[in-house]
């Protein structure tokens, strides 16, 4: 059987994470999904101040910044009100040497009754509510433009707030700006100053989604922005859609359709392409699942995404794995909670919440997210609900570049084979990360092959010279060398008790 050429989503190194579109046939393999590691200090911050008593939560951006070296939060804090809570999210914001022990400066931005100074960047009489607060940074910008935000503002929330974002003219004929995503610029990321918006016009307090989205320029409560690396930006928000049978639930605050993730893009920050939804359940999810939030990282030729997982019957939320080739096209190799629920009552047993992006940092890939003690809604009631959220801020890592493996299916004896596209290998060296021993001794092998299937001379599995032991990066041979003499040529692996993380031609 030929092997055809690997199309514009096959990757030449894989060794970050191996995805579905980078494999033109398997037999007998399954994934092996790496938990993450949570961190022995967790919660790394509790709620302590009035303004964040029910919950020093997510909804925000947790970095290194690379002007002063200092890990940074800007994230939403709520009080802890038994009513409307979702009235009372401003954004706060956090400081670190190390990414663990945590300061909340006292500042004097915001004054609170009895607190002349606190961590508050944007309170209500600067536009209402805060949510989802993208904060991106330029080093080498000009001094008022180095620190750059996406958040959403609900102008007039709650009752009483001020009905217009800074001095960002209205709409003729308007009283209000609506409920959506406003731009901000800042010279420390402290001070912000409001520029644009509505940049982006969402569902208002109240209907909180709506489905189907009739406007293209349309998504729900939830928007997380980046920047890429060739100047554009990519925003992931949450929309709805129309339910699958069987996906009623009736308690839920979203009962006529289900959350998925959408993609938008544009060039400059102000003028974004329409919607494309991206992630959405399949046949192998249950059929109350759903998503909330993805959370990106970048690794070599892709992008490692943490999917907030809405589990809808038990109103919990978990955190999943995902990779992209490009951003847009996303595989899920495994379907198990990477950042399991804890038990009911602690933090982190009832929702996680991730936050914009994945921080790396001394060989480890950090998430921070959300802990929170509660459920979203009340399963026992017959009306949609929702409960306030109670949470404190925690992480969890994984060893770079060890988020999933293939594995032999069968376990055992049993030996599974992976085989990639054909790829302009010609003068490259192939490289494993790999693991070839698992609860016993294991073998790893490999063959290159050409456009017919058949052994390349000189590298065929019979030529293959063994390799035991643990590597990211391990170059193989065979007894025509290690070089590739072919322009194209795709590998077969041959796993057993053994797991392969990622191969790539370098």
């Amino acid at each position: 059987m030929g092997i055809s050429v690997g199309g514009p989503l096959v990757r030449t190194n894989c060794l970050s994470m191996i995805l579905e579109t980078d494999i033109a046939e398997h037999r007998g393999i399954a994934w092996r999904l790496e938990p993450a590691e949570l961190d022995p200090q967790n919660p790394l911050v509790e709620p302590n101040f009035p303004w964040d008593s029910g919950a020093f939560f997510a909804h925000g951006t947790v970095l290194r910044d690379p002007i002063d070296g200092l890990w940074k939060i800007w994230n939403i804090s709520t009080k802890e009100d038994l009513g409307d809570f979702e009235a009372s999210r401003c954004l706060t914001y956090a400081v670190s040497a190390d990414g663990v022990n945590w300061e909340r400066p006292l500042l004097d931005v915001v004054a609170r009754p009895g607190h002349p100074k606190t961590n508050i960047l944007l309170d209500f009489d600067s536009g209402g509510t805060c949510m989802y607060a993208s904060v991106i940074i330029h080093p080498e910008a000009e001094k008022n433009r180095r620190y750059e935000m996406f958040i959403l503002r609900s102008p007039g929330r709650p009752e009483g707030s001020p009905r217009q974002i800074g001095d960002i003219p209205l709409e003729p004929g308007t009283e209000q700006h609506p409920y959506g995503i406003y731009r901000y610029w800042s010279a420390d990321g402290i001070h912000w100053i409001a520029t644009e918006g509505p940049i982006i016009v969402t569902a208002v307090p109240g209907e909180r989604m709506i489905t189907p989205y009739d406007r293209p320029d349309n998504a729900a409560d939830n928007a997380l922005f980046h920047q890429m690396e060739d100047g554009t930006y990519t925003l992931y928000s949450k929309i709805g859609e129309p339910i699958q049978p069987g996906g009623f639930v009736p308690y839920d605050i979203f009962t006529d359709g289900r959350r998925v993730l959408a993609r938008r893009t544009s060039p400059d920050g102000s003028v974004w392409s329409p919607l494309e939804t991206i992630v959405q359940p399949d046949w192998r999810d249950p059929q109350d699942l759903q998503f909330m939030e993805l959370c990106l990282g970048r690794v070599t030729e892709g992008f490692l995404g943490v999917l907030t997982v809405y589990h809808n019957l038990a109103q919990t939320t978990d955190l999943q794995l995902a990779g992209s080739p490009n951003g847009r096209t996303w595989s899920r190799p495994s379907r198990e909670p990477a950042v399991p629920v804890r038990r009911l009552g602690d933090y982190g047993g009832g929702m996680l919440w991730a936050t914009r992006e994945l921080v790396e940092d001394k060989d480890r890939m950090y998430v921070y997210y959300a802990a929170s003690e509660g459920l979203h809604g009340d399963p026992y009631s017959s009306t949609n609900t929702i409960y306030p959220f109670h949470a404190s801020l925690c992480r969890a890592s994984w060893e770079k570049d060890r988020y999933w493996a293939a594995v032999s299916a069968a376990g055992g004896p049993h030996e599974a084979s992976l085989t990639s596209f054909l790829l302009p290998a010609g003068g490259k060296r192939l490289s494993v990360n790999a693991v070839t021993s698992t609860v016993g001794e294991g073998e790893l092998s490999a063959e290159l092959i050409d456009s017919e299937g058949k052994p390349i001379k000189g590298f065929a599995r019979s030529d293959y010279q063994i390799w035991q032991g643990e590597s990211k990066a391990q170059t193989l041979r065979w007894l025509g060398g290690d070089v590739c003499p072919a322009d194209y040529a795709a590998v077969r692996f041959y796993i057993k008790r053994a797991r392969l993380y990622g191969f790539g031609w370098i």
